[in-house]
């Protein structure tokens, strides 16, 4: 699939963007942010707020306080504000909309974090808000959806707030079988990821991007072969589009850059390293 293909395909799906104003539930990784459940006992001063561990009666359960949990608000309204404030700063988590019980929110929940290996060998990040766009664009053709019907996902993607509402015309299931994923569906979703970082990066330098055609699919263009080339990171990656930005050519091209790229000896940031350098130093002597 080409990078307007992509894009068009993130473009496509039915997203709202709005705050959670209320929620029933949270799925929150307590490895992004270690004092979170100091937080959680601070704010939430009546104690009607309830959690358990996804990892309960699971190979990983002693290394709960690692993993995710699955909060319940009980209509907690001052605990949800404190809450969703932190998680515009900090990829904590996914707030959930829910009619359904803490059972089967918390069932669901556990069923995806499962769902790579008929075992519990291996977890599955489903709730990484900066990952949630592009996984509901991997899945979409999936017979069975990722969110349950009538269920409402809200996360902040960074830069703001968005929301998947599931139809109530999706058909409810009494005992849903336990999620499983294809190898497809898990190879579409690094290419998703970095459509979805291009679309973010548009944003941030758009007043320094080619005017004609998509901006979006020129960024994207650019962070493919900078994975290509090896710079797998985003940070790594990042910077080539910066380079790119700068030279407004190509790079890859360019005897100085070819020499660079080719060299078998150099890592990748030290790669980039040199490359920022004859860029600099090209704008010296310009």
């Amino acid at each position: 699939m080409d990078a307007a293909n992509y894009i068009s395909t993130l473009d496509s799906l039915d997203l709202l963007a709005q705050e959670p104003s209320s929620a029933d539930f949270a799925v929150i990784d307590l490895a992004v942010d270690d004092s979170f459940l100091r937080f959680l006992y601070e704010a939430d001063q009546h104690g009607s707020v309830q959690w358990w561990s996804l990892l309960e009666n699971t190979r990983w359960q002693a290394s709960w306080n690692q993993g995710p949990i699955l909060l319940a608000f009980n209509g907690d309204t001052q605990f949800h504000r404190k809450l969703k404030e932190r998680l515009s700063f900090v990829p904590l988590g996914i707030f959930i909309d829910s009619p359904e019980s803490s059972t089967c929110v918390f069932n669901w929940a556990q069923g995806w974090l499962l769902a790579l290996a008929k075992s519990d060998e291996r977890l599955f990040r489903f709730y990484d808000p900066r990952s949630f766009r592009p996984l509901l664009a991997a899945f979409a053709g999936r017979a069975k959806p990722i969110v349950n019907a009538g269920v409402t996902i809200y996360w902040h993607s960074g830069s703001d707030w968005q929301a998947y509402q599931s139809p109530d015309k999706a058909g409810k299931i009494e005992h849903p079988e336990q999620p499983s994923l294809v190898q497809s569906e898990l190879s579409a979703l690094p290419p998703y990821r970095l459509a979805d970082r291009a679309m973010a990066y548009e944003q941030v330098y758009r007043d320094y991007l080619p005017e004609s055609g998509d901006r979006r699919v020129w960024v994207l263009e650019q962070l493919q072969r900078a994975s290509k080339l090896g710079l797998e990171t985003a940070s790594l990656q990042e910077r080539w589009l910066r380079l790119c930005i700068r030279n407004g050519s190509d790079l890859v091209g360019t005897s100085d850059f070819q020499k660079v790229i080719k060299a078998p000896e150099m890592t990748p940031a030290d790669r980039m390293n040199a490359m920022e350098r004859i860029l600099e130093g090209t704008d010296a002597t310009a």
